[in-house]
């Protein structure tokens, strides 16, 4: 997986979410959503009719242009969610035959794609599945995976790297004692710290996904009806 997926960081501009720093003119903003978001692009392409190839580089034209001569203007009514954003620039990008960004653009935006990990990504969607709902659920998988990486990162700054191995498979609510009462050995905890320990990991990773969502709207009112688009997306 690419860098800017794998090792995601939550920085945010003073009083407002990334999206609305970009909109406002932060290209540094605009840069480190497209590092976070390529992979959505990279598959609604390849499934549009690109090859592997053509998709890697028109990603990275896409986004070059997204920062160069594509930008977003604030009285755009689709400005407001990044995701919308996004969708709708790439579907006019397609019906432009995408236009390739000079090299200045380029160098500005250095997005680079990995081209084994996408193409991986784009081999587990399912088939038949329409351009924007493939979109969608690569986008809220994109999301999640980043969140857990965010985690994966802090619990291996505390060295606690192990016990982190055990607890994303929490994260469902299915068969969940049976798995406390088989997993706590493992984890060397009792079942009732595992409880605590996972009970702290899920607020975790609630707080944590909410940051990355929130960086994709412009108001934080929309947070939450922003979330819930992202779980259905997922399914």
């Amino acid at each position: 997986m690419s860098s800017e997926v794998e090792n995601p960081t939550i920085i945010r501009h003073p009083n407002r979410s990334l999206w609305d720093a970009a909109v406002a003119g932060h290209r540094e903003a605009l840069s480190l959503l497209a590092g976070r978001c390529w992979p959505p692009v990279y598959v609604w392409l390849q499934a549009a009719g690109s090859s592997a190839a053509e998709a890697a580089q028109r990603t990275e034209d896409f986004f070059a242009r997204l920062q160069s001569v594509d930008l977003p203007r604030p009285e755009e009514e689709v400005v407001s969610h990044f995701q919308d954003f996004v969708l709708q620039r790439i579907a006019a990008y397609a019906e432009a035959g995408y236009p390739p960004a000079d090299a200045t653009a380029q160098a500005a935006a250095s997005l680079l794609i990995e081209r084994a990990w996408a193409e991986k990504r784009f081999g587990q969607e399912p088939p038949g599945r329409a351009l924007d709902d493939l979109f969608a659920r690569c986008w809220a998988l994109t999301t999640l995976e980043a969140t857990l990486a965010s985690l994966r990162s802090e619990y291996e700054a505390e060295g606690k790297e192990k016990l982190f191995a055990f607890l994303p498979s929490f994260l469902g609510f299915s068969g969940v004692e049976e798995r406390y009462t088989a997993v706590a050995p493992q984890a060397g905890l009792s079942v009732s710290a595992l409880h605590v320990t996972v009970f702290r990991f899920r607020q975790r990773f609630r707080d944590t996904l909410r940051h990355f969502v929130g960086d994709t709207v412009r108001d934080e009112a929309d947070l939450d009806s922003e979330l819930t688009k992202l779980l259905v997306g997922a399914s």
